[in-house]
């Protein structure tokens, strides 16, 4: 019965409205990043290209983005007391699981290709169109590395798939919190905005403690430090990581899943 309600849900899910908000995030944002480096700026390789794309809007909007990808129509059927239309032809717990399941596949799919497909552009389709200017290699002093670098030594491909994994990873878990969040409390703007509140508030304690290496953004988008140990990442990812447990705890344990 899951697997089958789950393919429904999923087709539901192919409309016009979310097929254009799916556009955006996956293309509009990234080529809005990317226009801003159009002219007058100069790289020293593509990779680096690729890290400017994804280092501008999204990251500092990006517990919004991910929501934005399913919960905006889980909301509509919230509001509509859609549950209880539902519950004489599939069980409660089977339709809330085939939801997380289809926000997670959802925010999954959409997060890694807003992230690898500015990598596919920058690193093997931009050098053949030469819209951007790279510097001489004799003009580069020092090191660029910054984390996730320490995967170049695989190849760039592989350092594509590895690092958008990671941005997919962590953007599966922002959404399921604000997913868990609008079954357990009555508010749905505390639901949404908890995530984006944890994001840019610990963003802003790192940073006066001196410890931006632990801070979300830097974790996630970790384009505006020098490189670090790859372990650093996993700090506040744990956090995030025991909130969700925390809150699928409360959720099993509720009234709401039975």
């Amino acid at each position: 019965m899951l697997k089958n309600h789950l393919m429904v849900e999923l087709k539901r899910c192919i409309t016009s409205i979310n097929l254009l908000i799916w556009a955006i995030i996956i293309i509009l944002i990234p080529a809005i990043s990317f226009f801003q480096y159009k002219d007058g700026y100069m790289f020293y390789n593509q990779i680096e290209l690729f890290q400017s794309i994804v280092s501008g809007i999204i990251p500092l909007l990006f517990p919004v983005i991910v929501i934005f990808i399913f919960l905006q129509t889980f909301i509509q059927e919230l509001k509509n007391n859609y549950i209880t239309y539902v519950q004489p032809r599939i069980p409660k717990n089977v339709y809330l699981l085939s939801k997380g399941i289809t926000n997670a596949l959802l925010t999954a799919l959409v997060t890694f290709m807003m992230i690898f497909i500015p990598f596919i552009f920058a690193v093997y389709i931009e050098p053949k169109l030469g819209i951007v200017k790279y510097a001489p290699s004799s003009f580069f002093q020092g090191s660029s590395d910054v984390t996730f670098s320490q995967f170049l030594f695989l190849g760039k491909m592989s350092y594509g798939v590895i690092y958008s994994l990671w941005v997919t990873i962590n953007a599966v878990v922002y959404s399921t919190i604000s997913f868990s969040l609008l079954l357990l409390i009555k508010s749905r703007f505390i639901a949404l905005s908890a995530p984006f509140l944890f994001y840019h508030i610990f963003n802003f304690i790192a940073g006066v403690l001196g410890v931006a290496r632990f801070s979300p953004i830097s974790t996630v988008f970790p384009f505006n430090i020098e490189q670090q140990p790859l372990w650093t990442v996993l700090i506040p990812f744990l956090v995030l990581l025991l909130i969700l447990i925390i809150l699928l705890v409360s959720l099993r344990r509720s009234n709401e899943v039975t």
